[in-house]
């Protein structure tokens, strides 16, 4: 079993608000506990966006059921029809995350006895947003996340096992049963690290000057998962159409092999380069910044524009032929395109973009 931060942030967060409620001398402390629960998040931003919304639900659900308290009743059938009106009210708002927490609330202050109903009804109403007070309080202080380090070494991982399986196809040494199970993995791998940028480009930044850092940094992650996912749906593409390939003349063939070892090969580079484990030509690159190198592309159509005098034409579904041509071009550009991102990150940057990330750290 696996312990994530999370999980221990969901503890000290409901100790915490525990500890907070006997402070205060809550008769009803474990109320504080529960509302905890419902105001982890994995993030910063998320936690301050969840806070508010809770916040809100929270007081809409302790107005209802205060007013049907006090002048309506609070037996079981009208506490039902007060938890209609109040989840009503806040899908109405667009609130409907907040409507577990809210109708726990509503429930929890309309079962205040009779004598002193208000006066209860507000104690346990305030006892709840303490448990959400110090669930952001945990969020905030407690296990700061690291989601650069986490995203950048997921993609990493992912794409290094694309990458892998790619050249094994390419050369026809791939396990077809387990590059199929693998595929499997690498999906879920691609949609997890869509999570995990998700949760980076919520983060925000208090300084103008890491602000505009940040903001290099979003556009350089999201095209590294773009680029990810074009090597994925090439790999994909190879595998639905091996035969077709392996009826091109070898000389083609290679053509193909050369071609993606040079995209894969270029794409490992390029996250190396990133956190500054392969240096940048100054020269070289500040002249290649304004080319868009297409010589190899245009080689490649030449030679395909080639094969419709070949013999092997009849044994080639031009389709499927058309389908592995657009899915290395889909590739190269989104490499292309992540290379002048990185290099214009690094050159023109350099104070404020130092990266200090590993890809064996844990």
């Amino acid at each position: 079993m696996k312990f994530g931060a999370r999980i221990l942030k969901t503890g000290i967060a409901i100790t915490l608000a525990l500890f907070i409620a006997e402070l205060c001398n809550s008769p009803s402390p474990s109320l504080a506990g529960i509302s905890a629960v419902f105001a982890i998040q994995p993030s910063i931003y998320r936690s301050y966006r969840t806070i508010l919304e809770r916040a809100q639900g929270n007081i809409i659900g302790a107005i209802i059921a205060i007013i049907f308290g006090l002048y309506i009743g609070n037996d079981f059938i009208l506490i039902g029809v007060a938890s209609i009106i109040c989840v009503a009210l806040l899908m109405q708002l667009r609130l409907e995350n907040t409507i577990g927490l809210a109708v726990v609330t509503l429930i929890i202050v309309m079962d205040s006895p009779g004598n002193d109903f208000l006066e209860i009804a507000l104690i346990r109403f305030g006892t709840i947003m303490l448990g959400l007070l110090a669930a952001f309080i945990v969020n905030l202080f407690f296990i700061p996340p690291k989601y650069e380090v986490s995203l950048f070494q997921l993609i990493y991982n992912t794409n290094s096992e694309i990458v892998r399986w790619i050249k094994l196809n390419l050369r026809h040494a791939a396990d077809f049963p387990l590059l199929k199970k693998d595929m499997e993995w690498m999906q879920k791998q691609l949609n997890q690290t869509r999570n995990l940028y998700g949760f980076y480009r919520e983060e925000r930044t208090f300084l103008k000057k890491n602000a505009v850092s940040k903001g290099r940094k979003i556009a350089v992650y999201r095209q590294m998962l773009l680029c990810s996912q074009k090597g994925f749906e090439l790999l994909k593409i190879q595998h639905r159409y091996e035969n077709d390939y392996l009826q091109l003349p070898p000389d083609k063939q290679e053509l193909i092999r050369q071609h993606i070892d040079y995209l894969t090969d270029k794409h490992e580079q390029l996250l190396l380069t990133y956190i500054d484990k392969v240096s940048i030509d100054l020269d070289y690159v500040e002249s290649h910044l304004a080319q868009d190198p297409q010589d190899l592309m245009q080689l490649f159509l030449r030679e395909m524009e080639e094969t419709e005098k070949d013999e092997y034409e009849e044994m080639m579904d031009k389709y499927h032929l058309m389908r592995i041509i657009a899915s290395i071009f889909a590739y190269q550009e989104t490499v292309d395109y992540l290379e002048k991102l990185i290099h214009s990150f690094k050159l023109r940057h350099t104070e404020e973009n130092q990266i200090d990330i590993n890809v064996n750290e844990e």
